[in-house]
């Protein structure tokens, strides 16, 4: 069926859009086409990309990256405290070093399990690891560098305990600090690789999240799948279980 492009625009603002956003707290451009084509409507895909912007616009939905949408407006800001004084150290000592840190204390406020300790996680460049671990080690840091096997069976929190790993070259950062996306990759896998944090506490923390602050979807999804094998697992429960889950109405709020 075929409805003029004024009653289109309103089915979309007011039955489509609001239908998907109750839902789930996310939702892509291809679950709106498929909203429209069950009910038999069409509309070319630069009109609907147009109407979309137009609604992002005017805050019916809000962008969660390249093809996905959000009911949630308030955009995730992490807490850059917990890892801001490694990252000046790091700056200082290696200020030519391409390198990316985050810490598990930045989504302490997102779980139920209360760490009584955290850890700090640098990304770098493979030739300077050693360089970095000597460096703060020096400095008082309780230094893991690239854990694997017995190693990473045997990890435990400390005080002031950071884990120096390789960079991916694709890893979602601002400046020296990975952003919320990346972050949330990478302790899923680190979670996994560590044992300081069971899946089910990950996904609650995930849910939580993702749930009440907006993330970039789209940028979450793409590293992930980069991940592989372990972030594949991480992508396929994200659409399997927290984009399928209903959303309670008005939990825009930040817990």
């Amino acid at each position: 069926m075929n409805a003029d492009k004024t009653n289109l625009k309103q089915v979309l603002r007011d039955e489509c859009l609001p239908a998907l956003a109750r839902q789930a707290p996310y939702f892509s451009v291809a679950e709106v086409r498929d909203w429209l084509r069950q009910r038999n409507l069409t509309c070319s895909p630069a009109l609907l990309r147009e109407y979309l912007s137009t609604f992002m616009r005017g805050g019916v939905i809000h962008d969660a990256g390249r093809g996905w949408y959000s009911r949630i407006a308030e955009p995730c800001v992490l807490n850059a405290k917990p890892v801001a004084r490694l990252a000046r150290e790091m700056e200082r000592s290696f200020p030519l070093l391409d390198f990316a840190c985050w810490s598990t204390e930045q989504i302490r406020s997102y779980g139920h399990l209360l760490l009584a300790r955290f850890a700090a996680f640098i990304h770098t460049e493979r030739d300077a690891m050693s360089s970095v671990a000597e460096r703060l080690r020096d400095s008082g840091y309780d230094i893991h560098m690239n854990p694997r096997g017995a190693a990473a069976r045997e990890f435990a929190i400390r005080e002031r305990t950071v884990v120096i790993r390789p960079k991916p070259t694709t890893q979602p950062h601002d400046g020296h600090l990975v952003t919320v996306e990346g972050l949330l990759v990478e302790l899923f896998m680190e979670g996994r690789a560590l044992r300081f944090m069971d899946e089910g506490e990950y996904f609650r923390m995930f849910d939580n999240l993702a749930g009440y602050s907006r993330i970039s979807l789209a940028r979450l999804l793409d590293y992930a799948r980069e991940r592989r094998p372990a972030g594949l697992e991480l992508e396929q429960h994200i659409k399997a279980e927290f984009l399928k889950k209903s959303a309670l109405v008005g939990s825009e709020g930040k817990p």
